[in-house]
């Protein structure tokens, strides 16, 4: 028991970590040493973009080169 307690803890030390690096959560310390927490929206957007598809085409299979006929081994 004590041990899940203590990995959702730090499992939320982990994510706070990581919304402050990525600027989502912003940490000010004040004067008197208090900190204040700011959020920041998140937006999702996307751009319409022009993808080059590489074309793949199928080349047909040359016949396969026939090999030589074994000599006649008495030399005919």
């Amino acid at each position: 028991m004590l041990r899940t307690v203590l990995l959702v803890v730090a499992l939320l030390i982990i994510v706070a970590i990581g919304l402050v690096y990525t600027g989502v959560l912003g940490l000010q310390q004040k004067d008197d040493g208090s900190v204040k927490v700011t959020t920041n929206s998140v937006e999702f957007t996307t751009e319409p973009r022009t993808v080059q598809v590489p074309v793949v085409r199928t080349v047909p299979n040359e016949p396969a080169a026939e090999a030589p006929a074994p000599a006649p081994a008495n030399g005919q």
